[in-house]
C-alpha cells in the first residue's frame, strides 16, 4: 500500500482523507434532516454540527499539508489542468469559510465552542450583529458548497467516462 500519490494513482492517505471528508460533509450538510431521522433534539444536533465542523477544519488543514508533500505527483489532464485547480480551491476556500463563520456565529450568539463535550471556548456576551451576519454567510457558502461538490461529481464522471482516465478508479 503506497501511503503517497503516485503517477497511477492516489496514495492511502489522500483517498482516506477525500472520502472521509467527503462522508462527513454530506452528513454536516444534511445535520437538520439527519437530526429528524433520528429524533434528536436542536440542541444536540447544533452540538454535533459544530463538534464534526471542527473535525473537518482539522482534517482540511492536514489535507492541504498532504497535498503539499504529494505536489506535483499525480498530474492532472493537460487540457483541464486550469478548471481542476480552480475547482479544487474553489472547493478548500468553502471548506475553510464555512467552518469560519460558523465559529463566528458561536461567538456572536454567545454560546461558546465545544468540541465533542470538551470547551475550546467559553460561553460571552451575545453580539447580534456578528451572529447575523456570520450565519447567513454560514448559510449563502454551505449552498455554495452543495454546488461545487455537485460540478465536482460531474468533472468526476467527465473525466472517468468522456476523458477515459481512470480518475474514479484512481481516488478508489
Amino acid at each position: 500500500m503506497n501511503w503517497l500519490d503516485s503517477a497511477q494513482r492516489y496514495g492511502a492517505v489522500a483517498r482516506a482523507l477525500h472520502w472521509s471528508m467527503a462522508t462527513l460533509l454530506i452528513l454536516m450538510l444534511g445535520t437538520e434532516w439527519l437530526a429528524e431521522l433520528v429524533g434528536m433534539g436542536e440542541r444536540e444536533a447544533m452540538t454535533l454540527h459544530k463538534s464534526v465542523g471542527l473535525l473537518l477544519l482539522g482534517l482540511l488543514v492536514f489535507r492541504l499539508l498532504w497535498r503539499r508533500v504529494n505536489r506535483g505527483r499525480l498530474a492532472a489532464h493537460a487540457h483541464w489542468k486550469w478548471a481542476a485547480r480552480l475547482g479544487h480551491w474553489a472547493l478548500y476556500a468553502a471548506m475553510l469559510l464555512i467552518p469560519a463563520s460558523g465559529l463566528l456565529a458561536a461567538l456572536g450568539s454567545g454560546h461558546g465552542v465545544e468540541f465533542f463535550g470538551t470547551a475550546l471556548i467559553a460561553s460571552g456576551a451575545e453580539i447580534e450583529w456578528l451572529e447575523e451576519a456570520a450565519e447567513e454567510t454560514h448559510e449563502v457558502l454551505a449552498n455554495l458548497l452543495w454546488l461545487l461538490i455537485g460540478v465536482h461529481v460531474l468533472a468526476s464522471l467527465a473525466h472517468q467516462f468522456w476523458l477515459h482516465d481512470n480518475t474514479l478508479k484512481r481516488m478508489a
